[in-house]
């Protein structure tokens, strides 16, 4: 009963603002500024309320936009980042290609281009295989080299396999002399993927980050060519032994897919 008296006045009310709004332009603009201003203490409350909630909206879609567009720049920055290390690889492999032809050029050697088939598992020496052997010229000793630098020499040859010893093996060494000082030693393997250069003169001033190439003194090995840079230097306990320093091969033998073994032309 309750409810229904209110529907009724409800019914009502609206009844009378219709009448009212329908009568002359004037009057009905004087009754609705008056009903306004009987409103206006509610709808303070209510405006006032609903621009707040609004505006907490619009700030919490601000956020939701800001992390949305920061996850896409992150993504993108992130993306651009490993392109960029991508391309500086690219380069480094390209300048490498382009001083292996430039010494294939000039070289006395015959090239026999190979790609890695196998990896040693055996502990006492650190080798690889690849796909060309005696059937294509190659022989024992025989330097193998990358696009990248010196990887190191023909131990065992069948006639479509070979054999190479990394530089990086203890059983490794390769006449070595520094690009800027031209002070030479000898480059042994230490395993894994360092090197160490021994017997530099003791009181030499030698930097971290130079480059170290073939120094041609061995019979295996052509003049310059890569092997790494130098890393950290040491002075050996006695001094008649000079300095050494640790160097980082200039390949990385863990991706190695393709070698040039460099055969003396006059075998042929």
């Amino acid at each position: 009963m309750r409810e229904m008296r209110r529907i009724i006045i409800a019914g009502a009310i609206g009844l009378v603002l219709i009448v009212l709004l329908s009568i002359s332009p004037h009057l009905s603009s004087h009754i609705k500024i008056r009903v306004a201003e009987v409103f206006t203490p509610v709808q303070k409350v209510f405006y006032a309320a609903f621009s707040h909630l609004g505006g907490v909206a619009e700030g919490i879609g601000r956020v939701i936009r800001a992390a949305r567009l920061n996850r896409s720049l992150e993504e993108e920055n992130i993306f651009l980042t490993r392109e960029v290390l991508r391309l500086k690889e690219v380069e480094k492999e390209n300048q490498g290609l382009r001083a292996l032809l430039d010494f294939k050029k000039k070289s006395p050697y015959r090239n026999i281009p190979a790609q890695v088939v196998g990896r040693d598992i055996r502990n006492w020496y650190q080798s690889i295989l690849i796909d060309k052997g005696t059937a294509e010229g190659v022989e024992k000793d025989a330097a193998v080299v990358s696009a990248r630098g010196v990887v190191g020499r023909i131990i065992e040859v069948a006639p479509h396999t070979s054999r190479v010893l990394l530089i990086v093996d203890r059983n490794s060494r390769v006449g070595g002399v520094l690009q800027s000082s031209r002070l030479s030693g000898i480059v042994e393997g230490l395993s894994g993927d360092i090197c160490v250069i021994r017997y530099l003169p003791r009181r030499s001033e030698i930097e971290p980050g130079e480059e170290v190439l073939t120094s041609g003194l061995s019979r295996i090995y052509p003049p310059g060519l890569r092997i790494g840079k130098i890393t950290r230097v040491y002075s050996e306990k006695f001094e008649y032994q000079g300095q050494y320093a640790d160097l980082a091969p200039a390949v990385d033998f863990d991706r190695l897919t393709r070698v040039m073994v460099l055969v003396e032309q006059n075998q042929f």
